[in-house]
């Protein structure tokens, strides 16, 4: 087998999204060598075979097309079952969302020089359909707030994720017994064999309130979210609070929770821009 390497997979799902995947590959920067997987998740309306092209800039894509629509956890295992053996890391966009151009960059460059990294994610904006700034998620950036932060909730968020395809097939993949929070039990089980972290700056632009995961199967995600909290419950004080807090986002709307990150957006001023580079985490010695 061809040793890994540190080429990048980008795997996006899709699903009937149209035009949505066109603004997401233009926002890709990529190097020749890295690859692009789009896994068609069974449409039939507005397939994405009329709309990828056989390249974005020199990096080659790939379409993978699935028979019938199996959701993003059966997308997302197809298509890095797609990427061939020698692509060490493994990133995630989804349609809709964009990245900057600085993004693959960073998040490479990150895990190339910290070895006991095995997932990185970064600052995201969130927006509204029409592009309006809405409110930044600053996640934790060190890996013990990382850990800390992943007691009550995700501390990655997923289409700004990049991991190692190692540690991927370490843990199984995706697992499927968590609809809708595939991500969350994911990087949970990584956690176990390695160390997470997140770059402190926006790389990544997601689109919120249009119909996305988050919004048409909220109450299913807070579920799943239950049930992962309780699988590795211990009695820690935040693991008691955040799944007290996944139970009682299930009587509010998902409305309450964007309404209250503008409340703090205006309080604090807001940041709609790319964030500082932060103090950077020390990076392994050579060799």
């Amino acid at each position: 087998m061809t040793p890994p390497t540190d080429r990048i997979c980008l795997v996006i799902p899709y699903y009937e999204a149209g035009e949505d995947l066109v603004d997401s590959l233009a926002s890709v920067r990529l190097e020749p060598t890295d690859l692009i997987i789009v896994v068609d998740d069974g449409s039939r309306r507005c397939p994405a075979k009329d709309l990828v092209p056989e390249a974005v800039g020199d990096t080659p894509l790939r379409l993978v097309e699935l028979a019938r629509n199996s959701g993003i956890t059966a997308a997302l295992r197809a298509g890095i079952s797609n990427a061939p053996p020698d692509f060490a890391l493994i990133a995630r966009l989804d349609c809709g969302d964009t990245c900057h151009p600085e993004r693959f960059t960073k998040q490479r460059d990150f895990l190339l020089g910290h070895r006991d990294i095995a997932l990185v994610g970064s600052w995201v904006d969130f927006v509204s359909p029409d592009g309006s700034f809405l409110y930044r998620l600053e996640q934790p950036a060190r890996p013990s707030a990382v850990r800390r932060r992943m007691r009550v909730n995700c501390a990655i968020t997923h289409p700004a994720a990049m991991f190692r395809r190692e540690a991927y097939d370490r843990v199984g993949g995706y697992p499927t017994r968590f609809p809708a929070a595939e991500d969350f039990a994911l990087f949970s089980l990584m956690l176990q064999h390695g160390e997470a972290a997140n770059i402190p700056q926006a790389l990544v632009r997601c689109r919120t309130g249009d119909g996305g995961i988050s919004d048409r199967r909220r109450r299913t995600q807070l579920a799943s979210r239950c049930r992962i909290l309780l699988e590795r419950f211990d009695w820690h004080p935040l693991a008691v609070y955040g799944l007290l807090r996944a139970v009682g986002q299930m009587a509010t709307p998902r409305s309450w929770s964007t309404r209250a990150h503008r409340i703090r957006v205006r309080l604090t001023g807001g940041r709609p821009q790319a964030g500082p580079a932060g103090p950077p985490l020390r990076r392994n010695p050579p060799g």
